[in-house]
C-alpha cells in the first residue's frame, strides 16, 4: 500500500478522535422563578354544581419533589352581568364549589380574592349549552387493546368546539380467594371476616381532550378518541366503566386549551411545537403585570356512561399475575405472615397454602367499597 493511503487513514482517525472529544455533555442551567402564579381550573355550570380548583405554579429545580401548592382561604364568587353574586364554599385542598340554578341568558365571570388580598377577575363569558352526547363507544384496536371514543353532533351547528373529561372506574379481583387472615397481636391465623377478593379503582383523565367541527359543513364529531386501554390491561379484567363529561367551548376557550395541550403533551422532540406563554381570560386586577394561568368558561355540560364487560373481549385478555405460592409450615407463620409478604389462603395438612400478598389482598391497590352506580 502507498504512503498516500496510510496518510489518508491517519487523517480520518485523527478527525474521528477530534469529533468524539468535542461531544461533551451539556446540562443547561434551569432558571427558576421567585413567583408562584395563580392557576385557576374549572367551569361555571349554571345548571348544577360548579367546581373551581385554585393552585400555584411551582419552580422547576433539580430534584424537585415538592407537593402541589394549593391556594387556601380564598374568597371565590361567581358574578353575572346583572350584578348578582353567588359565593362558592371552600372544600379543602384548593377546591371551591357551589350548586346553583342560574339564568343561562346571562353572562358570568369569576371573582377571586386570595388570602394575601390580591384580586383576580375572569372576563364575562356567555353560557354555551352542550348538545347531548350521542354515545360513548369502543372497538378493538387492531389487536393492541381497546379504543374508547365519543360521538356527538349539534343539529343547529352552534357548538363547533368541544372538550371532554372522564372518570374511569373498574372492578378487579385478586388472583386467589383467601379464607384466613393473620393476627399480628397474638401471632395466630383465624378465619377471615372481611373478604379481600373484590376491589374497585377510580382514575380521572390526565390529558386534554378536544374536538372541533369548525372546518366541517355539519357540526358532527365522529368517533373522537378518548382513551386507549392496552391489551391485557387489568382495567377490563372484570367490569369497566367510563363516565364522559362534554363541554361546549367558545373559540377563545378552544384556542387556550389547544395551546395548553401543545405545551403539556406535545413537547419532547425537535419536531414538536415550541412552548408558548398562553394567556387565558383571567387577570390580576391588583397587579396587571402578574400572569394568571387558566380559562373560565360557562355552560351546561352533558354526560354519558359506558360499561365494558370482560365477557365482551377476546378470549385470553386476562393474564394471570406473577404470583409466588408457598406452603407455610405451622411453626413458621410468624416468619412468613408477620412481615406481610405472604397471606394464608387455606389450611393444608402441614400448615397453610399461601401466596404473595399482592395476589391475595386487592385492598393493597384498590378499595373494597362498591360504587353506588355499580350494577
Amino acid at each position: 500500500m502507498s504512503k498516500k493511503f496510510f496518510s489518508i487513514i491517519w487523517i480520518l482517525l485523527i478527525g474521528i478522535l477530534f469529533l468524539t472529544r468535542c461531544k461533551d455533555p451539556y446540562d443547561p442551567p434551569i432558571k427558576g422563578s421567585a413567583n408562584h402564579y395563580l392557576v385557576v381550573e374549572g367551569y361555571i355550570n349554571p345548571d348544577g354544581q360548579t367546581n373551581i380548583k385554585l393552585s400555584r405554579t411551582r419552580n422547576i429545580t433539580a430534584g424537585d419533589t415538592a407537593s402541589d401548592i394549593n391556594e387556601l382561604n380564598a374568597n371565590v364568587v361567581i358574578e353575572d352581568n346583572t350584578n348578582n353574586m353567588y359565593p362558592l364554599s371552600e372544600n379543602g385542598n384548593g377546591n371551591y364549589s357551589g350548586n346553583f340554578n342560574l339564568n343561562t341568558s346571562n353572562q358570568y365571570r369569576l371573582h377571586i380574592t386570595t388570602s394575601d388580598h390580591k384580586e383576580y377577575l375572569s372576563k364575562f363569558v356567555s353560557c354555551k349549552i352542550s348538545p347531548p352526547i350521542d354515545n360513548v363507544g369502543w372497538n378493538l384496536n387492531n389487536g393492541n387493546g381497546v379504543q374508547v371514543f365519543v360521538n356527538t353532533h349539534d343539529p343547529n351547528n352552534n357548538t363547533r368546539y368541544y372538550r371532554w373529561s372522564y372518570t374511569e372506574t373498574w372492578e378487579f379481583h385478586s388472583q386467589y380467594y383467601s379464607l384466613f387472615t393473620y393476627v399480628h397481636s397474638d401471632s395466630t391465623v383465624i378465619p377471615r371476616a372481611i373478604p379481600v377478593f373484590v376491589c374497585y379503582n377510580t382514575d380521572d383523565a390526565s390529558t386534554i381532550l378536544l374536538g372541533s367541527s369548525a372546518k366541517l359543513q355539519q357540526d358532527v364529531i365522529h368517533e373522537e378518541p378518548l382513551i386507549g386501554i392496552p391489551l391485557h390491561d387489568r382495567k377490563i379484567s372484570v367490569l369497566y366503566s367510563i363516565l364522559v363529561t362534554q363541554y361546549a367551548l367558545d373559540s377563545a376557550g378552544y384556542n387556550f386549551w389547544s395551546a395548553m395541550k401543545s405545551n403539556t403533551e406535545n413537547i419532547g422532540s425537535i419536531f414538536d411545537s415550541q412552548p408558548n406563554q398562553t394567556r387565558g381570560n383571567i387577570i390580576c386586577t391588583s397587579d396587571s403585570t402578574e400572569p394568571v394561568v387558566g380559562y373560565i368558561g360557562a355552560g351546561v355540560t352533558q354526560q354519558s356512561r359506558l360499561f365494558i364487560n370482560n365477557s365482551e373481549l377476546p378470549v385470553g385478555w386476562n393474564q394471570p399475575q406473577n404470583c409466588t405460592e408457598y406452603n407455610v409450615p405451622g411453626d413458621s407463620i410468624v416468619y412468613y405472615f408477620g412481615g406481610g409478604s405472604f397471606i394464608p389462603i387455606q389450611i393444608t395438612a402441614t400448615g397453610y397454602f399461601s401466596a404473595s400478598s399482592s395476589c391475595v389482598d386487592c385492598t393493597l391497590s384498590g378499595s373494597p367499597l362498591k360504587p353506588s352506580f355499580w350494577p
